[in-house]
């Protein structure tokens, strides 16, 4: 199983990767990506670097994100997100098509001002206290929320996840995925 998660800055996607990184041990690859051994049936490869609070794809181009995904998905499940992704289809989501309902599109429900001051706390702890031009962060939502009728109209596989018990979610769907 594949599950690419949404969301926009300060929605919780590298807290969901971290929380699947921290349920078993966990190798990083030379590639940035890491195997995580978590008591599923195949391993579970994270896609992108973690080394800053902000984490996942972003530093990835879309091609290198495709040869991840295509190098990855035929020896277990794969988990990615980004802040980029979340919001376009593009050459990504085209080369998504052909693991058909095997690739979950997944969405965080994260309120809109619950990710607002997530990044202004975000950014204080860094040292930055420049005001949030919060138009982007809200704009972003609303290209997120465009893409994710598109899939639905596609009949992609698409969920909500519930942003408090989002880690156990994902969690849950690929243990759906051993099952399937």
């Amino acid at each position: 199983m594949l599950i690419k998660l949404h969301g926009t800055s300060g929605s919780g996607k590298s807290t969901v990767a971290r929380h699947l990184m921290n349920l078993g041990l966990t190798d990083p690859c030379d590639n940035g990506t890491r195997v995580v051994g978590i008591g599923l049936l195949r391993p579970l490869y994270i896609l992108g670097t973690y080394n800053s609070q902000c984490g996942g794809c972003d530093t990835l181009t879309a091609g290198q994100q495709i040869e991840l995904i295509h190098f990855y998905a035929p020896r277990g499940h794969v988990f990615y997100e980004g802040l980029l992704g979340s919001e376009y289809y593009g050459k990504l989501g085209a080369a998504s098509e052909q693991y058909g309902d095997k690739h979950v599109f997944a969405f965080l429900d994260t309120p809109i001002e619950v990710c607002i001051e997530r990044v202004k706390a975000r950014r204080l702890a860094k040292g930055n206290t420049n005001p949030l031009n919060e138009e982007n962060t809200r704009n972003r939502v609303r290209k997120i929320l465009m893409l994710k009728q598109k899939l639905t109209n596609q009949g992609r596989v698409v969920v909500d996840i519930p942003y408090l018990t989002a880690g156990e979610e994902v969690f849950k769907l690929f243990q759906e995925g051993d099952r399937a």
